[in-house]
């Protein structure tokens, strides 16, 4: 009875060390995939903990609001956009034509009185005689007086249909004579804004740089494309900037004067150019020999006044009947 119970206990000792030797054997091979697991998720919160106190959080700063001249500009400018918009043509013939333009005068009468207002219908046509279809042509009205030596201007009303509505204010007395002249067509004018906004590089700027005995020139300008360490000049007020490239061994504050000139580079096709070559008067002047000249009298004012009743007022002292 004790041999089978000596036995039962070997038995159950040897099956005890087979068991925990078996659970070290699967603690030893799981043990290093579990302490990098351990060990990355402490990385981690250290990390956050860390990045927290090194870069905290900031609000997002918000945009500094546009000034009332700011605005002012920012409506112009999209009114000019407005106004000026893209007109591509294919040939000269298609743009506007001063020689082919008419111009009539509306309600025409012998003679005018000073301070009248003469108005003129104009409709532009291009080369080929056939009516312009908008508007956007850069037009001058001009009257002037040859006895008084004065001369003033016209205002110009664009119906963006191909006709103008030219109106003049009389201001003087005697023989007045009046022009309508084409600076430019609506074409010309619709390139040359497109140009004006295309880039900031038609002028080269040179920053002249001095610090003791020694100068040093470098390139300047609103916009510069370069890796180079940059020198930013700020305008307080407008919040603008104009940068210069930092000179090696001198400050930014050393820049003493600046220098400028002219870029060979146009932002007009070979067509568009040849809608600014100089014409002759006679190829500007909008119905020259339709518009004759203006006589202005004095006229005749009658000032009528208003019957104003008059009231005896009241007897207000002591009075007696007889």
């Amino acid at each position: 009875m004790s041999s089978n119970t000596m036995l039962q206990k070997m038995l159950l000792i040897l099956i005890s060390f087979s068991v925990v030797t078996w659970m070290i054997f699967i603690i030893s091979q799981n043990f290093t995939k579990l302490w990098s697991a351990l060990n990355l998720s402490i990385s981690v919160h250290y990390w956050n903990n860390s990045a927290k106190s090194l870069f905290p959080k900031t609000s997002l700063i918000p945009l500094k609001p546009l000034t009332e001249t700011e605005l002012r500009i920012k409506e112009i400018i999209e009114k000019l956009d407005q106004q000026i918009p893209p007109r591509p043509f294919t040939h000269v013939n298609t743009t506007t034509s001063a020689t082919h333009s008419t111009a009539t005068i509306l309600n025409p009468r012998d003679t005018y009185c000073r301070g009248d207002q003469l108005d003129i219908l104009l409709e532009v046509r291009d080369h080929l005689g056939k009516r312009k279809q908008y508007g956007g042509d850069f037009l001058r009205a001009r009257m002037s007086s040859p006895a008084l030596m004065a001369g003033a201007s016209g205002k110009v009303m664009d119906f963006n249909n191909g006709t103008y509505l030219v109106s003049f204010t009389l201001f003087w007395e005697g023989q007045v004579s009046l022009s309508l002249l084409l600076i430019h067509p609506s074409e010309g004018a619709s390139a040359l804004w497109r140009a004006r906004n295309q880039g900031y590089d038609k002028i080269i700027y040179k920053g002249k740089f001095v610090n003791g005995t020694s100068h040093v020139f470098t390139e300047c300008g609103l916009t510069l494309n370069s890796s180079a360490e940059l020198c930013e000049y700020l305008d307080d007020r407008d919040q603008e900037a104009f940068y210069c490239m930092k000179p090696q061994h001198m400050p930014c504050e050393a820049l003493t004067y600046m220098t400028t000139r002219n870029r060979e580079v146009s932002y007009l096709t070979e067509k568009e150019n040849s809608l600014f070559h100089r014409m002759a008067p006679g190829e500007t002047s909008i119905a020259g020999n339709q518009v004759p000249l203006i006589s202005v009298i004095l006229g005749t004012w009658v000032l009528i006044l208003p019957l104003i009743p008059f009231f005896l007022p009241p007897l207000s002292w002591p009075y007696t009947e007889v």
